[in-house]
């Protein structure tokens, strides 16, 4: 039974995956305005299966915070509209209809909640995404990008990319003021310094706080030779490969390119860009700012 002494999030990245929520994730928790749960993605509000858990679940997560100091998650799952299904067979994309989209599932548990979106290049994401399915060894890498993209829907890899779709659905549920857009090109990547210090301006944290390792990748890919292993051998077996003893090893074989990259070829990046680049333009208009740093896989 929910109480009124409960702690709630303040805030939520909602995603995109692959976009550097991350690394946003790590330098909000440490500040020391911050007190963040132990699970970073929870996927509450994104999927049919855990939200059924209820409410209390949900914010049983956030029990052992201090509740004077901000807290959020950080499920990519909820930049997104309908609610799918996690757990079915096979590899189709099922939605529960039953429930309402995803940012009111949000707004209605949580009226006062702020958004944090971390945008990316959706043809680099949708390759890292991608990459990101490879190194768990749930895709050949025989593949390329296109045939499992449209044959298993439930990885989302191209759909996690409909920018516009999402953004105006999310943005007729929370109002601007409480809605914060990054681009991982030039904002994360470009500009970490001042964009970390807007972020917590946006949570209402001292901006003058300096996170330790700014400039560090969080939750990168992995190289060719760790992917290779784990499609042969298993995720598990690939996980070893990050222990120091064995980590330099693989480390050094991606570096001298001993096992060569199955690169995507250029007819399927041709592909991406066509299901995203005609949207740009309206992304542009609704976060008011030019996205010519995205490439689009143009080289």
């Amino acid at each position: 039974m929910l109480t009124e002494n409960v702690v709630k999030p303040d805030f939520l990245i909602i995603g995109a995956p692959r976009a550097g929520t991350s690394w946003l994730w790590e330098m909000i928790k440490q500040h020391p305005g911050t007190d963040l749960p132990n699970v970073k993605e929870p996927f509450f509000f994104g999927a049919s299966e855990i939200y059924a858990k209820g409410l209390d679940w949900y914010f049983e997560l956030f029990r052992d915070v201090d509740p004077e100091k901000i807290t959020g998650e950080g499920s990519t799952s909820n930049f997104y509209d309908h609610v799918p299904y996690f757990y079915n067979d096979g590899h189709k994309l099922k939605y529960d209809h039953s429930l309402p989209v995803i940012p009111e599932l949000v707004t209605n548990a949580l009226p006062d909640i702020k958004i944090i979106i971390c945008l990316r290049d959706p043809v680099q994401r949708a390759v890292s995404h991608y990459g990101l399915w490879l190194g768990k060894g749930n895709v050949s890498p025989f593949l390329g990008i296109k045939k499992p993209a449209e044959e298993r829907r439930k990885l989302r890899i191209i759909e996690y990319g409909y920018y516009a779709k999402y953004l105006e659905l999310w943005k007729k549920y929370v109002p601007d003021n409480r809605l914060q857009v990054l681009i991982f090109e030039e904002d994360i990547i470009g500009h970490p310094n001042e964009t970390i210090q807007k972020v917590y301006e946006f949570l209402e944290l001292d901006s003058a706080v300096i996170p330790q390792r700014i400039n560090s990748k969080v939750n990168k890919s992995k190289g060719w030779s760790r992917i290779l292993l784990s499609y042969y051998f298993g995720a598990r077996i690939s996980k070893l490969t990050q222990k120091p003893a064995i980590s330099f090893v693989f480390d050094w074989l991606d570096k001298l390119k001993l096992i060569r990259p199955l690169d995507i070829k250029e007819d399927e990046i041709a592909y991406l860009r066509s299901i995203y680049l005609p949207e740009k333009s309206k992304i542009e208009k609704m976060i008011g700012r030019s996205l010519d740093c995205w490439k689009y896989g143009a080289k």
